[in-house]
């Protein structure tokens, strides 16, 4: 009796895909990893088509790689662990990029449109104010506060996807939330 793609271990499913070019195998990859990665990317992110980006560029990395990690694969070995790592690694190298590249007179321009027709709106949801609030934090502290409120993750399944420990998830999540309390649109009673 045959497991199914969707019962197949990681490492038989890379196996076939490399050894057969099972794009089915493949496939089931995909489907066991995407959500995940996805997440990841997101609250590393906080942009929806960046994070789909990263994901594609962890499956294009495993396709390529994928030979090399049947080859060295060892058991207890993690395929999703070595996926959060590509993605996690892209969305770092994405972010510095961003950063580092200067804004044209178009862009700022449309960055202040934005800016503008955002306040322009009236905005009575506390839980909107409390997101927005929680994207003006720092990279990792962003990611963690996203990843156990809004995923509801452990703080093991976060430390896993940040490449920390779950001691240092929960210092990122205490930072966060004093930063959160010290907010002055929070402290002006935007929120109750």
């Amino acid at each position: 009796m045959s497991q199914t793609d969707g019962e197949a271990p990681d490492d038989i499913l890379l196996s076939r895909y490399c050894r057969q070019k099972d794009l089915t195998a493949f496939s089931a990859l995909i489907d066991r990893h995407q959500a995940d990665l996805l997440r990841t990317a997101h609250a590393l992110l906080g942009d929806g088509h960046a994070a789909q980006d990263a994901v594609q560029e962890g499956f294009l990395r495993l396709s390529r790689d994928a030979e090399a990690l049947v080859a060295k694969w060892r058991a207890g070995a993690s395929l999703g662990g070595w996926l959060c790592t590509v993605v996690r690694n892209w969305c770092i190298d994405h972010l510095r990029r961003k950063q580092a590249a200067p804004m044209s007179p178009l862009t700022e321009l449309q960055a202040e449109s934005a800016a503008a027709s955002a306040t322009l709106v009236a905005d009575a949801d506390a839980g909107q104010a409390l997101w927005r609030a929680v994207d003006t934090l720092p990279q990792l502290e962003r990611a963690a506060v996203v990843m156990r409120y809004r995923d509801g993750l452990s703080y093991q399944d976060i430390a896993e996807r940040l490449d920390k420990t779950a001691t240092h998830v929960g210092v990122l999540l205490h930072q966060a939330l004093g930063r959160l309390r010290n907010c002055d649109a929070l402290r002006a009673g935007v929120l109750p």
